[in-house]
């Protein structure tokens, strides 16, 4: 829409094209996974330091700098490999089988260690974490199965 902030990463589209014709050349797979959606629409440039928001010209060379990952145009440069279909992380760790996993580990954890690791494994798959924000996508050969965990895109 007119006045509507739109991010777009033409070197990162240029990678996918790469990546995306060695693999239907020569087979394979990649795995992207970052925050992200379909589309960057908005100001999603940010810093962090220890943890928290930061201003990202306070302290150049100090702060993580990011922005959210527009992941269609990475799945249309990737043809003719075929992209998975975008699938929250969350999503994405439980077919991975997270849970049977952290249960086990579990098993032999008390107090403060066990309450860590319950929050560890609700920071990564819970929607109001990084279980939603987060995405997972990967581009195959256009006749290969869905990889493990993902569906094949419509």
């Amino acid at each position: 829409a007119p006045g509507q902030i739109f991010e777009t990463s033409s070197p990162a589209e240029a990678i996918a094209d790469e990546v995306g014709r060695r693999i239907a050349t020569s087979g394979g797979a990649a795995l992207i996974i970052d925050y992200g959606a379909e589309e960057s629409i908005g100001d999603t440039f940010q810093a962090i330091a220890d943890h928290a928001f930061a201003d990202p010209l306070e302290a150049p060379g100090t702060v993580d700098l990011t922005a959210h990952v527009a992941f269609g145009p990475l799945a249309r440069a990737a043809a003719p490999a075929r992209a998975s279909a975008l699938t929250p992380q969350g999503l994405f760790l439980e077919r991975l089988g997270i849970t049977a996993r952290a249960q086990a580990l579990a098993r032999g954890l008390s107090g403060a260690a066990l309450d860590s690791h319950i929050a560890a494994h609700r920071r990564l798959t819970h929607g109001e974490e990084m279980g939603t924000l987060v995405k997972a996508m990967a581009p195959t050969p256009g006749d290969a199965p869905a990889p493990p965990a993902l569906e094949l895109a419509p």
